[in-house]
């Protein structure tokens, strides 16, 4: 593949995919981000490699799983909101416990206020563990939809 094929495969929504270039698609980005992050020394090139990773892993690779499977992409939204508020309700908690945003901005050392995760904290944890689960059965377990459909070939004819 050329730079420019892995590029349009990574970022466009356009077309379908099977599960072996779902897996890729998503494994590529977080194995090439954590690489990243770990070699950075600071939070704010960390969050930005995070933000420019998460289009691939979240959006452009699940959206074409799910035209191979027949549906739009659209209902990839779903479990995105789903993720969104998990992290906020779990962000939320966390930042008031390791000593508010300035502890975490400023490079202090955390300390630690509570122990014990209040309901927002727990709400956010679960409801990334629950809809996390269902959003990987139904992006690798669930068939493809034989033949061509409205997205297009299957992936097997594009290559």
């Amino acid at each position: 593949m050329t730079p420019d094929a892995i590029l349009r495969f990574l970022t466009s929504t356009q077309g379908r995919i099977n599960r072996k270039q779902l897996a890729l698609g998503m494994l590529l980005p977080l194995m090439v981000a954590v690489w990243i992050t770990d070699a950075l020394n600071s939070w704010v090139l960390t969050a930005l490699v995070w933000i420019f990773f998460a289009w691939p892993l979240f959006v452009a690779t699940p959206w074409k799983r799910l035209h191979d499977q027949g549906r739009s992409g659209r209902w990839n939204l779903i479990f995105l909101v789903f993720y969104a508020l998990g992290f906020v309700f779990l962000l939320g908690e966390y930042v008031p416990a390791e000593g508010g945003w300035a502890a975490l901005f400023d490079g202090q050392e955390p300390s630690t206020v509570d122990d014990d995760l209040t309901a927002n904290g727990l709400g956010g944890f679960s409801t990334i563990l629950i809809f996390l689960p269902i959003h990987l059965f139904w992006l690798y377990l669930l068939p493809s939809q034989r033949g061509a459909n409205r997205y297009g070939p299957p992936p097997s004819a594009q290559e």
